[in-house]
């Protein structure tokens, strides 16, 4: 059998390995260093094993690998993990020529520790897993901790471990074809967990706050709510699954909170809005709800979503074609809400996306299901591309989730959305709000305890900070005057210098500053972009141990806040 051992290189000047996040976005895998390309259309029942990559830090072993077809990691497959943990065949379960300490059933949900003849069952709890994508795909990436209990068992992933993947089924595909498994020696890398700022980066900012409180449960355990809901202070609050109280109860609780004027809403059986600005209309979804809210003279169009849980795939798709619909119907000024040009739209609520990714793929890109009875296809955001995916990390891990029981067989997930139109807003500031492995001062900071999240709803607040692009830019926006995407920037946390790589489609000038947590100027340089690649170097040898911002912005629009951290004495 043919194959290939391979390197990801990453041919760029500065490049470093950075933190491998577990998000759904595979960028980070390119400069990852092991890995194992398998043969082609050498596995049965469709199932094609292809690009297998393999990279660690202190606390986690991360993994990524292609299907060749779509699969549910979930749900319905036949993949097998095993590891050897000490690089010794003599221990463990006996399988392709290993001592495999470690296996993983991901259609099962379920492992095993083999020790000394026994077997101990793992939970993705025990095993800290997080797989991402929730959703079918071909292409999955996983973090697994390097400590953990197993029985009475303390296991630690060692540094030369083995590492077998395969189907389980008669003619399955593997990875590696050859007996002995995928030998990798860990490297010396800290864990560096995603900088996130609790805070506003500016008050400016529009703060939207989505949140399942677990069927009414806010009102029967509400201190951990309270206290979770105070600290990320929202200007505009979407609930979930509020089905015994009335909207006004929750805006008598919010008050209570914030005190001030909050304006309120319900549709449906559990849906609610809680808004510091009014809201003018609304209006039901096929079982969703759209909340028309104006702050400042300018309106947003809010909707909030619970689309059907688990294997209801088809009636998740008749929901989200619905959403799709009224999105095109209301940017055509027509039905119940028409929307002016370039109104902001945001998407939000607990989506539910555990099947069939075409759910998400509607939602995002205005891909209609059941044209017959919802309309044409379109381009959903009014620069008529596809709409943004806010993807915030979770606080204190190396992903992206938004749901967890450790009780439940279902390992960690990405329930909760907040997608929106791109083109008139800019993403600022994002958090998925997980206490539990936050940092004591940051707890005291915010009068946070670690279990609070964990003794609320068994989903967490997703809070995103949008700032507006000028409307009047709307004409440079799509001739692509101002179009900059960050690409990276490294080495994070930072010594001396940080680097900021940039893709330009147009020249175009563009001021970058940096402040600090307190909101003060530290350091401004002005920069003229040319067509490409660019790279800017910022000089943070001055500045002290902490965590900063670096704002990129043109002459109309703020282009994105990069938090980053500066480190002293880096080795």
């Amino acid at each position: 059998m043919l194959y290939k051992w391979f390197l990801f290189i990453l041919l760029l000047p500065f490049s470093v390995k950075s933190q491998i996040i577990i998000d759904g976005i595979y960028d980070d895998w390119s400069s990852v260093s092991a890995g194992y390309i398998d043969s082609n259309n050498d596995g049965k029942y469709g199932i094609d094993f292809g690009k297998f990559a393999i990279d660690n830090d202190s606390e986690y072993l991360y993994i990524n690998f292609t299907t060749g077809k779509l699969v549910n990691l979930q749900n319905d497959n036949d993949f097998v993990l095993f590891i050897d943990i000490d690089n010794n065949s003599d221990t463990g379960y006996k399988i392709n020529g290993m001592g495999a300490d470690i296996s993983y059933f991901f259609g099962e949900r379920y492992g095993f520790f083999y020790r000394n003849g026994n077997r101990i069952t793992l939970k993705h709890s025990d095993i800290g897993l997080i797989p991402l994508p929730t959703v079918s795909s071909t292409t999955f990436e996983l973090a697994i901790k390097r400590k953990f209990k197993a029985g009475s068992y303390l296991v630690n992933i060692n540094n030369k471990i083995k590492v077998f993947l395969f189907q389980d089924v008669a003619g399955g595909d593997k990875i590696p074809d050859e007996t002995g498994g995928f030998a990798y020696t860990m490297k010396d890398a800290d864990f560096n967990a995603p900088t996130v700022n609790i805070n506003k980066i500016n008050e400016e900012h529009l703060r939207i706050l989505s949140y399942n409180v677990e069927k009414d449960n806010f009102f029967f355990n509400e201190p951990p709510y309270r206290r979770l809901i105070q600290a990320a202070s929202p200007d505009i609050l979407c609930f979930q699954e509020v089905y015994n109280h009335s909207s006004a109860d929750m805006r008598t609780k919010i008050k209570s909170y914030f005190g001030g004027n909050w304006y309120h809403a319900k549709i449906g059986s559990d849906l609610i809005i809680i808004s510091k600005y009014p809201i003018t209309k609304s209006q039901p979804i096929e079982g969703n709800a759209a909340f028309l809210v104006k702050k400042a003279n300018k309106d947003i169009l809010i909707i909030n979503a619970h689309l059907y849980c688990c294997d209801k795939d088809s009636k998740r798709q008749k929901e989200v074609d619905a959403i799709a619909q009224f999105i095109r119907e209301a940017k055509d000024q027509k039905g119940s809400i028409p929307l002016k040009k370039n109104t902001p739209i945001i998407i939000m609520g607990d989506m539910n996306f555990v099947g069939s990714n075409r759910q998400r793929q509607t939602l995002i890109e205005g891909d209609i299901s059941n044209n017959s009875r919802y309309g044409s296809d379109f381009l959903p955001d009014w620069d008529s591309s596809f709409l943004e995916d806010a993807r915030p990390l979770t606080i204190g891990y190396p992903a992206s989730f938004t749901w967890n029981s450790d009780y439940s067989s279902y390992p960690k997930g990405r329930l909760d959305y907040m997608i929106y139109t791109g083109s008139v807003l800019q993403k600022e500031n994002s958090y998925i709000l997980f206490t539990r492995k936050m940092q004591a001062e940051m707890l005291d900071d915010f009068q946070l305890n670690s279990q609070d999240s964990d003794n609320a709803s068994d989903h967490f607040p997703v809070i995103v900070d949008f700032s507006f692009k000028n409307y009047d830019a709307t004409d440079d926006l799509l001739s692509g005057k101002y179009d900059l995407e960050i690409l990276k920037y490294y080495p994070n946390p930072a010594s001396d210098k940080m680097n900021i790589r940039i893709k330009s489609k147009l020249s175009s000038e563009a001021r970058i500053v940096v402040y600090n947590t307190a909101g003060q100027l530290l350091y401004s340089i002005n920069h003229k972009f040319i067509p490409g690649i660019n790279t800017i170097s910022l000089d943070v040898s001055k500045f002290k141990s902490g965590i900063y911002f670096a704002k990129i912005s043109t002459q109309k629009y703020s282009v994105r806040v990069i938090p980053f951290a500066v480190q002293k004495n880096i080795k």
